[in-house]
């Protein structure tokens, strides 16, 4: 009798022991149905591929350069006149075709006259010498002189500086041999040199330029 129960409760663990493996493969192939399952799911919702974006922004056109000073302004766009003018030309055409009169051209528009810029003025030298200044009749023995040139415009631009300034000034002619003539331009006649140097601090100050003190004879 005990043997008889040891072969049954190791017959009653066999089944057990299959029912077991039954078990897992079943647990298996369940987890594995639900792993495609979820793949195929997570495919269907995934985004769809967009194209790659296009640019539809119109493209910029060259600037047009300007006009140079004393020419007519050119057509802003030629060619588009051209087409437009071709166009208009194609539609008489079929127009007066289809009326059975001769087509009718319209004139292409003519291009911009170009207005040469006018040349400039020639400055003609003045032939009119330049004037300066005549000493007084009484010059004194010392005097004030605040330059001296070669040129008789320079001079004469002296004598306009001292005279804003508000003295008198006048031009002594000096031939100085191989260096040819000067033109010294001076202001004020003295009887002493120390009334001639107080007057030519002031001179400087007025002129804000050097003077010196010169002797008339």
């Amino acid at each position: 009798m005990r043997d008889a129960d040891r072969l049954r409760e190791k017959r009653e663990f066999s089944l057990d022991d299959r029912q077991a493996w039954a078990l897992g493969f079943s647990a298996l192939l369940l987890i594995g149905g639900v792993f495609v399952v979820g793949v195929l799911v997570g495919r269907r919702m995934a985004p769809e591929p967009r194209p790659p974006a296009t640019d539809y922004r119109p493209p910029e056109t060259a600037n047009v350069p300007s006009a140079p000073p004393g020419v007519s302004a050119l057509p802003a766009s030629p060619p588009v006149v051209e087409k437009e003018k071709e166009t208009e030309n194609e539609k008489a055409k079929e127009s007066e075709k289809a009326r059975g009169r001769a087509p009718t051209v319209v004139p292409a528009p003519r291009p911009a006259t170009v207005v040469p810029a006018p040349p400039p003025a020639l400055q003609v030298a003045s032939a009119v010498p330049v004037s300066l200044t005549a000493p007084p009749r009484d010059v004194g023995d010392f005097t004030v002189q605040i330059g001296a040139s070669p040129d008789r415009a320079e001079a004469q631009r002296m004598e306009n500086k001292a005279r804003a300034a508000g003295l008198k000034p006048y031009a002594v002619e000096a031939d100085l041999g191989a260096k040819g003539t000067w033109y010294r331009v001076r202001v004020g006649a003295f009887k002493d040199k120390a009334a001639a140097n107080r007057f030519r601090t002031d001179v400087e100050r007025e002129l804000r330029g050097p003077a010196v003190v010169m002797g008339t004879h």
